[in-house]
């Protein structure tokens, strides 16, 4: 950014895109746990699992590049030519992190902060936590006396939904095309404990729910199911159903074409590319069932319309 931002009337605005991160190697592997679990060891079992899962993806996660070119994008678009904005990447659990991001963004000469958390539907067990390392990265920067916006949810904002359904569509098509009747769809987003909800009030679910009403309420997906993924490895109840109990059910009814549209993720991770395409695959070829996903939103350019909207919306 230049002062001709300033010159012009306009603040010079940065936006960071918060993401959880990920290990860019096998050897990262045990760190990554460890900042996942603010500094606590995992035993050697989660490590090889975490490890062999990685492995199979091919021994990195594309998180990083694939929000770095969100990021990309989105600055491009929302400059429109001029340089009134700049974007960050800033990780939870790994580099370049949160504070890395705010760093960088007020050396660079940013007047205005907006955070902006990459998972659209709000939760107090993952959207509070990037909120805290977000506050606790601009402390060091108090006197500055900087505008800041942090945005927590964006759950059924209308070009989101425009892209998943978009997703939705190319990939019924394609299906249809391969002479794939009754398709039943399984909408998903990552599980989280469900004392988050009955206890804590966690609006987790709600705001799933606004996501789901707003893409059925645009496309017609008859023979739809609702699922929570990725149970993490501490052994407490998570959200249900799980994906594996959706597949049951579809298999038990007689179905035998299942496609999985991820809603609660925006690009392809160790979630989307093990979980999904290895995993869960795997599981329903065991019950006679074919399981397919949508592609990932990644860089689709109505997702980075999506993204500005989110922005424009909370700048205006």
């Amino acid at each position: 950014m230049t002062s001709a931002a300033t010159a012009s009337g306009k603040l010079k605005t940065a936006i960071i895109l918060l993401a959880h991160g990920a290990p860019l190697r096998i050897q990262d592997i045990p760190r990554y746990l460890k900042n996942i679990r603010g500094g606590a060891n995992s035993s050697t079992e989660v490590i090889q699992e975490v490890a062999r899962r990685y492995k199979q993806i091919g021994g990195r996660s594309p998180l990083l590049d694939i929000t770095t070119a969100q990021a990309e994008a989105l600055e491009k678009y929302l400059n429109q030519g001029e340089d009134a904005f700049k974007v960050y990447v800033g990780m939870r659990t790994w580099s370049p992190t949160i504070q890395d991001a705010v760093n960088q963004a007020v050396n660079d000469g940013a007047e205005r902060i907006v955070a902006l958390c990459l998972a659209p539907q709000y939760s107090r067990w993952s959207t509070e936590r990037y909120q805290k390392a977000f506050v606790d990265a601009m402390g060091i920067w108090q006197s500055r006396k900087l505008e800041v916006r942090f945005i927590t949810s964006w759950p059924n904002q209308p070009l989101l939904i425009d892209a998943f359904v978009e997703r939705y569509q190319a990939a019924e098509v394609d299906l249809r095309a391969k002479g794939k009747k009754n398709i039943h769809t399984i909408f998903t987003v990552h599980s989280i404990p469900a004392d988050s909800v009955e206890e804590f009030g966690d609006p987790y679910v709600e705001e799933y729910g606004k996501t789901l009403q707003a893409i059925c309420q645009q496309a017609d997906i008859p023979n739809w199911h609702q699922a929570y993924q990725s149970q993490g490895m501490i052994p407490v109840p998570w959200l249900e159903p799980s994906v594996e109990e959706i597949l049951d059910k579809i298999s038990e009814a007689g179905g035998q074409t299942a496609l999985i549209v991820p809603v609660g993720f925006v690009c392809d991770h160790i979630e989307i590319l093990y979980d999904i395409d290895i995993a869960f695959k795997e599981y329903a070829a065991g019950r006679g069932i074919e399981l397919y996903r949508t592609e990932s939103l990644n860089t689709s350019l109505l997702f980075i319309e999506a993204l500005a909207g989110v922005v424009w919306e909370h700048l205006i």
